[in-house]
């Protein structure tokens, strides 16, 4: 297998032999899963072309969807949305590349979602409801030590026991961890068979996307287990850290230079690429890329090739001017404050002046021609059954936190806009139940695990105490209840946070785990105090300190179940769904390697 898996790799970075034919490298993924409708995505190995053939047998795939282009922009990746599917029904595929003879032996099956309209009873399910469930979970780490390896057994423990019983999978950020990103534009140009004056715009403003790229093919390929998943498991995501670089903090506060920081729009590039097409995008604009020439103390950014009458404010974030080195998403301490262009920093866009030019703030050190980015909104909502999901993002927009202050008025994990998004759905939802998807945890602190960033760290809402709270208490007054759904730290928790609002964090698919140093030396359950308020952990997975390190092997997942309606039969074919009074949410924690059932928690609505 490893032999296999070195010739495999040595041949995608490599280009193809004159004349032959063009082949798929990576896919099928699954995602966009709705009642009438899924995603399929894959990766050529140059410029192509691909579809899907599918069908409710899997032997009669008696239907074609339309032919997706793949481009190197993309780094030849793409997808293609089938619709007009039936709704609760079982299809079958496999990609198809129209341009070459033969079976590309990619294939999987999914199920669509049931359609509320078509199961309205107005005496015994009124709202047309049903059941679903779902399986999440964050840390997907295959780099050695830090992990179990490129195997990830959790995804065959997963395939075995969730497939066919499952609707669909959230992956609560750190699907990626970081490798391979000191791969070179010279060599990316070889691996998909262009010429260098055909590199793509947005690849020399930011050449280090490549080796983003190259770190998602190596998770890729090395890991059977994750690739057979996502062919038959339709996911959402979410990026947490690593998936642009770990410990990213500060990408919302402008005047920060921090080189992490300054990655973020070539993190959310690539992740775009490869997993985030897969979301319901509710901000479609992408990151912008360019080249701007800068003035010190002057506040206007000039791109002689922008055109910035087309930007929508609404749909940006801000502004970062990047690092500017070949290793500037490498994650190595040392590099960290070496280097870098005198501008590099985060700032603010204050307005559109005129087609080339933006007013920015704070005003640049240095006179300089610099490549930037302007960010784009990945957060996103959506609505199943009874259920509103809101799946936020904790990176993009953040904040610079203080450890030394982590009351500190007015700083924000989320950002205004994301934060006023959020609460305003909220209290309109009319939905039973809400979920509040965090790629960090919200009531234990994650301020250890590495040597990375120790100084300042952490990564969790316990350095946001003033937003937490405000959040906390508005989702406390509602008359629905809210689970909030997070990640980040390596273990799993339950905590009842207060009568109506519950956090349950689940992990890792296949990291090392924390040791409870790392979690501000909570217990193993009981009551938990870390900052302003008292919270009840009903259980955890947990590693006591002088565990060593090495010996923290606990992949973990959670399978949420929404019980909404249950059968009754009023003939031998006439089975009906019949509505319950007070649907509930029961969540169920397994044991990643032996699929043994650990825990569980059961929520009813109001």
């Amino acid at each position: 297998m490893l032999l296999a898996l070195y010739f495999a790799d040595a041949r995608r970075g490599e280009a193809q032999s004159p004349g032959e034919a063009n082949y798929l490298t990576h896919g099928p993924t699954l995602g966009r899963l709705g009642a009438h409708q899924v995603g399929v995505w894959a990766r050529t190995a140059r410029a192509g072309r691909f579809s899907v053939r599918y069908g409710t047998s899997p032997k009669r795939l008696d239907q074609v969807s339309s032919i997706v282009t793949t481009h190197p922009d993309h780094d030849n990746a793409a997808w293609v949305l089938i619709g007009k599917l039936k709704a609760d029904t079982k299809y079958y595929y496999k990609l198809e590349l129209p341009d070459v003879e033969g079976e590309t032996g990619r294939s999987g099956s999914f199920r669509t979602m049931p359609d509320s309209r078509e199961l309205v009873d107005a005496k015994l399910n009124p709202r047309g409801l049903f059941n679903f469930s779902f399986e999440y979970a964050c840390g997907n780490n295959q780099n050695p030590p830090h992990g179990l390896g490129p195997e990830l057994p959790a995804f065959a423990t997963m395939h075995r026991q969730l497939k066919d019983k499952i609707d669909f999978a959230i992956l609560n950020g750190d699907w990626l961890y970081e490798t391979r990103r000191e791969y070179r534009v010279d060599q990316w140009l070889k691996q998909v068979e262009i010429p260098a004056d055909q590199t793509p715009a947005h690849v020399r403003v930011a050449p280090t996307l490549v080796g983003v790229w190259e770190n998602y093919k190596k998770f890729y390929d090395q890991a059977p287990n994750l690739r057979k998943w996502h062919a038959d498991i339709p996911s959402f995501f979410m990026y947490d850290d690593h998936e642009m670089l770990n410990d990213i903090w500060g990408a919302g506060s402008p005047g920060i230079r921090d080189r992490r920081a300054v990655f973020r729009d070539i993190g959310a590039r690539a992740w775009y690429d490869y997993l985030g097409w897969a979301n319901p995008t509710t901000f479609r604009q992408p990151v912008r890329f360019g080249k701007a020439q800068l003035k010190a103390g002057s506040t206007t950014l000039f791109d002689p090739q922008a055109d910035f009458s087309t930007l929508d404010l609404a749909q940006a974030s801000n502004l970062h001017v990047h690092w500017g080195t070949a290793t500037a998403g490498v994650n190595d301490n040392d590099l960290d404050g070496v280097g870098g262009v005198p501008n590099a920093g985060v700032y603010r866009i204050e307005r559109v002046i005129d087609k080339n030019r933006l007013e920015v703030f704070p005003a640049p050190k240095a006179d300089g021609v610099d490549s930037y980015s302007i960010g784009r909104r990945s957060y996103f909502r959506m609505r199943i059954a009874n259920c509103d999901f809101f799946v936020t993002d904790t990176r993009g927009q953040r904040q610079m936190h203080d450890t030394r202050d982590p009351y500190k008025k007015g700083l924000s994990m989320l950002g205004k806009v994301q934060k006023k998004w959020l609460l305003e759905g909220m209290q309109s939802s009319d939905a039973d139940f809400l979920f509040v998807v965090s790629s960090v945890n919200f009531m234990v602190p994650h301020v250890g695990g590495g040597a990375v960033r120790a100084t300042n760290k952490d990564d969790a809402w316990t350095v946001f105490f003033d937003e937490r709270e405000q959040l906390i208490n508005a989702w406390d007054k509602l008359d629905k209840p809210v689970m909030l759904l997070t990640g980040d730290l390596h273990n799993s928790f339950a905590i009842k946070i207060t009568e109506n609002v519950w956090e349950f964090a689940s992990g890792p698919h296949n990291s090392q785990n924390h040791i409870v140093t790392d979690e501000g030396n909570r217990p193993a359950n009981g009551p938990f105090k870390y900052g302003p308020r008292e919270v009840d952990i009903r259980w955890s997975t947990f590693f006591g300190e002088g565990v060593p390190r090495q010996l923290t092997r606990k992949p973990m997942f959670c399978v949420v179940k929404v019980n909404n309606v249950f059968t009754n039969r009023f003939g031998p074919d006439d089975a009906r769904r019949v509505a319950f009074p007070k649907p509930q949410v029961i969540l169920q924690y397994f044991d990643g390697l032996t699929g043994d059932f650990e825990y569980s928690e059961s929520i009813l609505a109001r």
